[in-house]
């Protein structure tokens, strides 16, 4: 007896490893590929982060239309922890991935009240529901606070499930009523949280209760959805940039494949094309709801119930989005973003085979191709997220070093030329498509204590090493003239020589300015000077940039490059001179 309750132990343990393991994953790039800066729409909460400071805030801050969504309950959530923490970006990242942690726990809620035994089919499709909702598909929603809307509508969804699943715990009524509120949270955090009223009604109709209390449950449910609809409407106004809503009916095709393509997006491609992946979830996830309807009053549909829900909720947002975005092209359906969301229609997917398996063990043993199927099945979706896993991997890679040389941008902002809106290279681009917006932001961020821009850093002219070099094409010792609408290509290496810290900026001036009017990523293979300097840390330090003369005035100049030094606070210029004249 006790050595059989060790083993037990045991297996618990193991149990508990293998689903903290996908958890550990997700800590482990969040804090890995995070940058402490705002990025694209976070530039939107600035201004009301100042209303709330000055105590001009109003119902109408909180209602305001961002883009189609109204973002009421994320913007309370972003206020407490803005106001909490200085806004450090990273504390919103966390605290998606609570929310996730949250979902996968209610997931396994459900799941464990329509399965008692915890057997190897319990806890296989559960280990890979974890993989699915901790996956690094999702990377762009991992590393932008901005999405935490996102994961709390899916919280709302699957909270509401899971309450009207409970059974001999609260009243009819308690439940219903605690749920009603889950899909109003829903409804005002983002546009597809409206769609959860609807997606809640297969379990809304497994309540308990006799066909009366039942109908009259259903019919005060979709008026919830549509007084929801009517709130949402108010001043409501379409986006300008947005494509035509009518793309669908006039180009099907590209529509359906826009369809399929976010659907099957999460699975990844190793094995089939997204398209084919979406068209198979698509077919399963049907072929559960046929069976859901022809066997209505049996104990299986009662457990099929809930994973409809979830399943019903994902396919509303994509069949929105599709409607809202297919004009934007199939590209876009791969969006990581969306995955967040269409996993929970392979999660849903996944826990109705288990329980088809579960009720119908007797005919799942006797079909060797049934079983063989299944298995393969789970299989290749547990390759595919290994394979998408190391793709994110370099994503995650590439959104830190784009954001830290905006964040780098972004504290010296008090450096740039008021033309460097004009360049199209600007650092500042990183962030935020529109640099004369982050200019006035930053001006706010520094008010409100949320960061802080220096203005006293150190220019250093003549530095004791050698920094890096600057060269101009075509080369020449001459002065270089060149016209208002001509251009000239600067390029060369740069370095940190004292600091593992390398620059991941050149920034260039004119003439004796101690500011500057255009930068350069320093990110081009310089084998030949990481050998030279013996350090495979100079690898990257090569960069290019080109310079267009409408940004500097008429007449000669000397065009300067400099590197940032943010542990001693200095710019540091690199060596050699490129002397331009500018004419009209």
């Amino acid at each position: 007896m006790l050595n059989n309750h060790i083993s037990l132990s045991k297996l618990q343990i193991y149990l508990l490893i293998i689903y903290l393991l996908p958890l550990a994953l997700i800590l482990w790039f969040i804090a890995s590929f995070s940058v402490n800066v705002p990025v694209g729409d976070q530039f939107a909460l600035i201004s009301f982060f100042d209303k709330i400071a000055t105590g001009n805030v109003n119902f109408k801050d909180f209602f305001y239309q961002h883009n189609e969504h109204r973002i009421f309950f994320p913007r309370i959530i972003f206020l407490i922890l803005a106001f909490t923490s200085n806004w450090q970006i990273k504390i919103e990242l966390y605290f998606s991935l609570f929310l996730a942690i949250f979902n996968f726990c209610a997931i396994y809620k459900i799941a464990a009240i329509s399965q008692k035994e915890r057997n190897i089919l319990f806890h296989s499709f559960n280990i890979l529901t974890c993989v699915l909702t901790f996956s690094l598909v999702q990377n762009e929603n991992w590393l932008w606070g901005f999405q935490v809307s996102w994961f709390l509508i899916n919280t709302c969804v699957i909270l509401s499930v899971l309450l009207l699943s409970l059974t001999n715990t609260w009243s009819t009524s308690i439940k219903l009523t605690l749920a009603a509120l889950c899909c109003f949270i829903a409804s005002f955090s983002s546009a597809h949280g409206l769609f959860s009223w609807l997606a809640v009604i297969p379990s809304v109709a497994s309540v308990e209760g006799n066909t009366k209390s039942s109908k009259i449950r259903l019919l005060l449910w979709i008026s919830f959805f549509i007084i929801s609809c009517a709130f949402y409407s108010i001043g409501y106004h379409k986006p300008g940039h947005h494509p035509d809503t009518l793309f669908f009916f006039k180009e099907p095709l590209a529509a359906i494949s826009y369809l399929l393509t976010i659907i099957g997006t999460p699975v990844g491609k190793l094995f089939l094309p997204r398209m084919i992946s979406g068209l198979i979830i698509l077919f399963s996830f049907i072929f559960f709801n046929v069976y859901y309807i022809y066997n209505y009053k049996s104990k299986f549909a009662y457990d099929l119930a809930p994973w409809l829900s979830i399943g019903w909720f994902a396919s509303f947002f994509a069949l929105i989005t599709t409607v809202g975005r297919a004009g934007f092209g199939i590209e876009q359906a791969s969006s990581s973003r969306y995955t967040t969301v269409m996993i929970l229609l392979i999660i849903s997917c996944l826990q109705m085979w288990r329980l088809l398996i579960y009720h119908r063990q007797e005919w799942f043993s006797k079909n060797n191709y049934l079983r063989l199927g299944s298995y393969l099945l789970v299989g290749i979706l547990a390759v595919n997220f290994i394979t998408g896993s190391t793709s994110a991997i370099a994503n995650g890679r590439a959104t830190w070093l784009d954001r830290s040389r905006g964040k780098t941008c972004l504290e010296i902002i008090h450096f740039f030329n008021k033309s460097i809106s004009e360049s199209p290279d600007n650092c500042l681009k990183f962030i935020f498509p529109d640099p004369a917006l982050v200019i006035s932001s930053a001006e706010t961020l520094q008010k409100l204590g949320f960061r802080h821009f220096p203005r006293d850093i150190a220019f250093i002219a003549e530095p004791t090493k050698i920094h890096g070099y600057v060269d101009i094409s075509p080369k020449t010792d001459q002065l270089l003239t060149l016209s208002r609408n001509g251009s000239v290509t600067l390029a060369g290496w740069a370095i940190l020589p004292d600091s593992s810290q390398q620059p991941n900026l050149v920034l260039l001036s004119h003439g004796n300015n101690q500011s500057f009017f255009a930068s350069a990523v320093v990110n081009i293979d310089s084998s030949d000077v990481a050998n030279n300097l013996k350090s495979n840390r100079y690898k990257k330090s090569g960069w290019q940039a080109n310079i267009y003369p409408k940004s500097i005035p008429l007449g000669e100049t000397v065009i300067k490059a400099w590197v940032y030094n943010q542990e001693q606070k200095q710019f540091v210029k690199l060596s050699g001179e490129s002397k331009i004249k500018v004419v009209e």
